[in-house]
């Protein structure tokens, strides 16, 4: 696929997730990296909800850091051609 580094790019970028989501014949890497970036996706919609829990607020926010450092792992696996899992949550298989 000619643009598979920008599609794997964008499954890393919350809502622009949808891009490569419904494109049609994604390959392999576009697939693997569309499936890492929907569970950092739901991961960061379940840590959001936290945050709006009284006193867990700083728990919630540490968690989206956490997923936002997530985020530019998986982008800097891309740019570098990889298919590297995520740490704790990359053996998750939402997308096959």
């Amino acid at each position: 696929m000619k643009h598979s580094k920008l599609y794997a790019c964008l499954s890393y970028l919350s809502i622009l997730i949808l891009i490569p989501a419904l494109i049609p014949g994604k390959d392999s890497f576009v697939r693997f990296h569309l499936n890492q970036g929907l569970v950092l996706l739901i991961a960061n919609i379940v840590f959001g909800c936290i945050s709006f829990i009284p006193h867990m607020t700083l728990i919630g926010d540490l968690l989206n850091c956490v997923v936002l450092i997530f985020a530019i792992m998986g982008i800097v696996s891309v740019i570098q051609g990889q298919k590297r899992e995520l740490p704790v949550i990359g053996r998750i298989r939402l997308i096959r």
